[in-house]
């Protein structure tokens, strides 16, 4: 009789060992459905223009410390040039072969990057963009700034400053690029009244190129009353030719709020500069990014703002930068 009932609850036991391996495995599956659990770490492919830019600095800063914040791994990839935008999608179609978790893309050419985004979102990854929109339907988020309002503000900060009938030389990057498409048009629809006669130039966001550029401007438009870049790096070029043509009398409106953008504002060498917020580009992009892997909703256009910074401020501006850039 004792053996019948020492073997009855050995069988008890063994049925309820299994019957709770069973119940812990289950809710271990469960948990593990929404995403990854809570010891992983999510990886973050981040593919912008280019990395060697002072503003493209200021950006991975911002993912930096929102990649501290929530404790996400990231790797920043970029070519050597904006105009690179071939390398770039390359570059892209890498992240997605190694399988991240999410894709962050600062497109240099909206159209041409489409199909290999495509092919993230196939292989459900989210993809956000930051910086430059794109017509990708299937994207998360695009984290930017409203390049058309911003630009317009430029155009109303000099819109007293100039004639009915002047000439206005804007460069601009690349054609093909929706950036700086909306900044022409922005700042163009501020002064629409002014009857202004614009020469419009592409100096493919390079500083140096922006220095023959400008000059052959001047050349052929001596009576050229002011100047719209539509990056810093642009805009510094055409500082650069401006002296050396003796022609600092011409106002520059540069565009993005970068250190060596907003110094040659305080040096007096700009009279305005339509600062973009790239830090909290990054920054939001992160975050964007890392809310949606966790099932949240995030808004599908979200402003990092922009405002027009001249020598009455630019001192503060300078001092925010460098905070974010870790310098004293």
């Amino acid at each position: 009789m004792k053996k019948s009932c020492s073997f009855l609850v050995i069988a008890l036991l063994t049925i309820m060992s299994i019957l709770s391996g069973c119940s812990s495995s289950t809710s271990g599956k469960a948990a593990n459905e929404g995403g990854k659990s809570k010891n992983d770490h999510y990886k973050f492919g981040i593919v912008l223009k280019q990395l060697n830019t002072e503003y493209w600095k200021i950006v991975m800063a911002g993912a930096k410390d929102a990649a501290k914040k929530y404790d996400v791994d990231i790797e920043f990839l970029g070519p050597t040039s904006e105009n690179l935008y071939e390398d770039q999608i390359k570059m892209i179609e890498d992240q997605i072969a190694t399988g991240v978790d999410a894709l962050i893309v600062a497109p240099s050419q909206s159209e041409a990057v489409l199909p290999v985004l495509n092919s993230a979102q196939q292989k459900n990854i989210p993809v956000l963009l930051v910086d430059s929109d794109a017509n990708f339907k299937d994207k998360v988020s695009f984290i930017g700034t409203g390049n058309l309002k911003a630009a317009k503000l430029g155009g109303e900060f000099l819109s007293d400053k100039v004639k009915n009938g002047d000439k206005v030389a804007i460069l601009r990057g690349q054609m093909g690029s929706k950036t700086f498409d909306d900044r022409v048009d922005g700042f163009k629809s501020a002064l629409k009244d002014k009857n202004i006669k614009f020469i419009i130039q592409d100096a493919q966001h390079d500083r140096e190129k922006s220095v023959n550029v400008m000059e052959n401007i001047l050349t052929a438009n001596p009576d050229v009353k002011a100047v719209f870049a539509a990056s810093d790096e642009m805009a510094l070029g055409a500082v650069k030719a401006l002296k050396n043509e003796g022609r600092t009398d011409i106002p520059v409106i540069g565009f993005d709020g970068t250190p060596n953008g907003l110094a040659a504002l305080q040096k007096g060498d700009m009279v305005a500069n339509v600062a973009q917020n790239p830090y909290m580009m990054g920054y939001l992009s992160v975050e964007t990014a890392y809310k949606a892997k966790k099932g949240e909703t995030v808004k599908k256009r979200i402003n990092s703002g922009a405002k027009v910074i001249t020598k009455e401020n630019v001192t503060e501006e300078i001092g925010k930068i460098k905070k974010y850039l870790g310098e004293k």
